[in-house]
């Protein structure tokens, strides 16, 4: 461990470096800046200087101490990133690359991107496509990336432009992004989100009608009802789809992303079997390679727009505890981007 860590600090990655904790005592977590030992750097691994990661739902829940995520505390969480590449010992990857880490396991089966760096396999690197830029691509990072294949089902299957597309949770992260690439790829879109105050916002994003939660969630129990929307990027889960496929047009399907209200929904087998709805699920982390080529692709035809600062927020890493807190609160909207 010592010669591998000695030819890494030639090229400036220090034994010990700052990183985001959250620290666990007696049930009760809470967040620390503190310093880190290196571990050792194997074979196909490369070390990543961050320059920027992003805070996503699983580091909110980790955080209230899931116990589905982290499994040991002190635990850096932190799902993606960007940044150069300061060692390798891979023979894909060389000094000075432009990188990210986007939709991988980072963050909960190893210490995550909250920290100055990261060591982590060649599998999981990627290199940033040279239309894009370290803070663009986290500024849509793994949300972009399950926002941009859930869009990409919807246009994979072919549906009516005549409806509009249903977001869902459209205040966080996944939802925000569909809200974008929705509008920039042409969909009429609705939003449904109990933060209000931000419609502006999301209208200036693409979205044309907000829904409001309480009606929505208060339909009535029937096997079908009223056709409203061709497809649901749904973020929130439980009731949403059992009352979405009821009001979805022949064919029409449910992208199913994010579970935050429930992983549990006892839904009617009808919509399926009378209109052919479908539920469609969308896991960042098992995309293919290609896959995440064309999807990189696609979004870096819509990333130079002005409408990206509406997007996301900034914090320095040293407000990150802030950030964090921030994140999780109810009122928290659109996506959070630390800066190193």
């Amino acid at each position: 461990m010592s010669n591998k860590i000695k030819s890494v600090q030639k090229i400036l990655f220090p034994k010990i470096f700052k990183a985001l904790l959250i620290i666990k005592n007696k049930n009760k977590y809470k967040l620390k800046i503190k310093n880190i030992s290196a571990n050792t750097i194997n074979n196909n691994e490369v070390v990543v200087k961050v320059a920027y990661a992003s805070l996503n739902y699983k580091d909110v829940l980790m955080f209230k101490g899931n116990s589905g995520l982290a499994k040991k505390y002190p635990h850096v969480p932190g799902i993606d990133c960007s940044g150069n590449i300061v060692h390798s010992n891979s023979k894909k990857f060389s000094i000075n690359e432009r990188v990210m880490i986007v939709g991988r396991p980072i963050g909960v089966k190893t210490f995550g991107s909250m920290a100055e760096f990261i060591v982590a396999p060649d599998s999981w690197i990627e290199k940033i496509p040279n239309k894009m830029n370290l803070k663009n691509t986290i500024i849509f990072g793994t949300a972009g990336l399950a926002a941009m294949l859930a869009v990409n089902s919807i246009i994979k299957n072919k549906l009516n432009k005549n409806y509009p597309i249903l977001v869902t949770g459209a205040s966080g992260g996944v939802g925000i992004l569909s809200v974008y690439i929705l509008g920039k790829f042409g969909y009429k879109v609705s939003c449904m989100t109990r933060n209000i105050k931000k419609y502006n916002i999301l209208k200036k994003l693409g979205s044309s009608e907000i829904v409001d939660p309480k009606k929505f969630y208060n339909a009535p129990n029937m096997p079908l009802l009223k056709i409203k929307f061709s497809a649901i990027i749904d973020n929130i889960g439980g009731e949403v789809i059992s009352l979405g496929l009821k009001q979805l047009i022949n064919n029409g399907a449910i992208i199913s992303v994010g579970n935050a209200s429930s992983e549990i929904s006892k839904i009617n087998i009808m919509p399926l079997i009378l209109r052919g709805a479908k539920i469609i699920g969308i896991n960042a982390e098992s995309t293919s390679e290609k896959l995440r080529r064309k999807i990189w692709k696609n979004i870096s035809t819509i990333i130079n727009d002005k409408k990206i600062k509406l997007l996301y927020q900034e914090y320095n890493f040293k407000n990150s505890i802030k950030a964090l807190n921030t994140f999780s609160s109810s009122n928290h909207f659109g996506r959070i981007i630390i800066k190193f």
